[in-house]
């Protein structure tokens, strides 16, 4: 089986990807990097600025982010920047970026000055901040000629994650746990974080550094041991059912054919498919300088012609080496990278052939809504988050009742976004708000439950929060992640 990356569950997937953002100093530059073919509404102005005298031609938005940083880095003005920030997110702009770095400027201020209870309400804003426009440009061109049956939505962004401040403090290691296509390099890294990390405890606590390492790798033994018992007992459809996405599984055998150095060499990485049907799934990489890569590897045997602009790999995917199920390679537009089971292909060219637009118009919808500031987002549309969500219940009467309270979901959204602190936030889009309200206030209470039974949950939780938009037609969880806490999660 080809290496994948380290994100075997779309939740993991999330949470791996927010290990490259938090740092404990102010970022440096004004926003997220920008995707290299992600067209920007005007450039962000730098954040490291000597004063904050206007300059002419700036819009609104830059003249406050730039106050803002101004005071936040140079004057030291807490106040200022505060106000500055927070008018920010006021304004009515297609700068989003400078928004974003706006509201993860006034997590990190709020905190400073101990102001909590301002920090749920200025999450809640995330989705609608800036004006809630719809983006653009944050997805493939070749999305559109996608068949509609495909529901589900990745999208990952290498050159925000590079960017950002904690993988650049985390250097190599942070970087190659991450992208790397070699398990053992993977490994190594994973093994010498947590010798580390075993070393500090020991010292606090005056014990043998290998006395405590061993001790956590024998209850991650015991853990190991209890998810193949589980595994053991799971059907081979469902096994099918919850492998990761084809982008995830594709990638590193593209990596080897393209010679690239990791997964961090490509622009975009995103991933389609249907939510039960293992062969409807697409991936599509896009790449700097893909068609000279492509020859360079045609000729030297990584990559197989396999007619007029289709490449094949020399050895096919696992689960994909059935008849009609054979993964296929074709460009159809600039630096794109498209990867499909052959019988999905054959509609796809000729959609692009005619220029018709196939997308799923619920996901499409989905997927315009979601910021294009993100390292990572995903989408579901109704159909897929209904049968995700409620499909494998055991108990019918508690499928039943959960159905009734829950105000018809028009589906799911999720972006991850970093910054001074990483963030991850999740919209659930319905037509019902009072019956929204009642699914606010039933899992606040749990989660309240929840956190007084079990110290540890607590610990987890205290970040999470569940509200209504304003509109009350979505409901929104917020969930903030620190440098610390991403560190247990990802070596530990």
């Amino acid at each position: 089986m080809a290496p994948v990356m380290p994100w075997l569950s779309l939740a993991g997937f999330a949470l791996a990807l927010l290990a490259a953002g938090p740092a404990p100093d102010p970022i440096p530059s004004a926003a997220p990097a920008q995707s290299a073919t992600a067209p920007s509404a005007a450039p962000a102005q730098s954040a490291t600025v000597s004063s904050a005298a206007p300059t002419r031609g700036q819009s609104a938005a830059e003249r406050l982010h730039r106050k803002g940083v101004h005071c936040m880095d140079e004057i030291e003005r807490p106040e200022c920047a505060i106000e500055s920030f927070e008018a920010l997110l006021d304004e009515d702009t297609r700068q989003r970026e400078l928004v974003t770095d706006g509201l993860l400027r006034l997590l990190t201020l709020y905190r400073r000055l101990d102001r909590e209870d301002d920090i749920a309400p200025l999450l809640r804003r995330y989705w609608e901040a800036g004006g809630g426009r719809r983006s653009a440009g944050h997805v493939p061109y070749s999305l559109r000629y996608l068949p509609s049956e495909l529901n589900m939505m990745i999208n990952v962004d290498p050159p925000r994650v590079l960017a950002s401040s904690m993988l650049q403090r985390g250097g190599d290691d942070l970087r190659d746990f991450l992208f790397t296509c070699d398990d053992a390099l993977r490994h190594d890294v994973e093994m010498r974080q947590r010798w580390r990390r075993s070393a500090r405890l020991a010292a606090e606590t005056g014990r043998q550094t290998w006395e405590v390492f061993y001790e956590k790798v024998d209850a991650e033994a015991e853990r190991d041991r209890k998810r193949k018992e589980r595994e053991a007992r799971r059907t081979e459809e469902e096994r099918e059912r919850d492998r990761p996405p084809l982008m995830m599984e594709v990638a590193c055998p593209l990596v080897d054919a393209l010679e690239l150095r990791d997964n961090a060499d490509w622009r975009r990485m995103s991933g389609i498919g249907h939510h039960r049907e293992r062969d409807k799934n697409v991936a599509i990489f896009e790449l700097a300088e893909l068609e000279t890569k492509l020859a360079a590897a045609v000729a030297a045997g990584r990559l197989l012609p396999d007619g007029p602009g289709r490449w094949r790999l020399p050895e096919q995917v696992e689960g994909f080496e059935d008849d009609g199920r054979e993964l296929r390679l074709v460009s159809l537009d600039l630096d794109e990278l498209l990867v499909a089971p052959q019988a999905l292909l054959g509609p796809i060219i000729e959609a692009s052939r005619k220029r018709k637009r196939r997308m799923n118009r619920e996901l499409e919808r989905l997927v315009d809504g979601v910021p294009r500031d993100t390292v990572m987002f995903m989408a579901l549309n109704q159909a897929a988050l209904r049968e995700l969500g409620f499909g494998e219940m055991e108990r019918r009467s508690l499928r039943s009742v959960l159905e009734a309270v829950l105000p018809r979901p028009k589906g799911l959204q999720i972006a991850a976004i970093v910054g001074d602190s990483a963030a991850l936030f999740t919209r659930v889009p319905t037509d019902a708000a009072v019956r929204g309200r009642m699914l606010v206030t039933v899992a606040n209470a749990l989660l309240a439950r929840s956190a007084e039974d079990d110290a540890e949950t607590a610990k987890w939780i205290e970040d999470l929060d569940v509200a209504e938009a304003s509109d009350r037609k979505a409901l929104l969880m917020s969930y903030v992640l620190s440098a610390a806490r991403l560190e247990e999660i990802l070596w530990d």
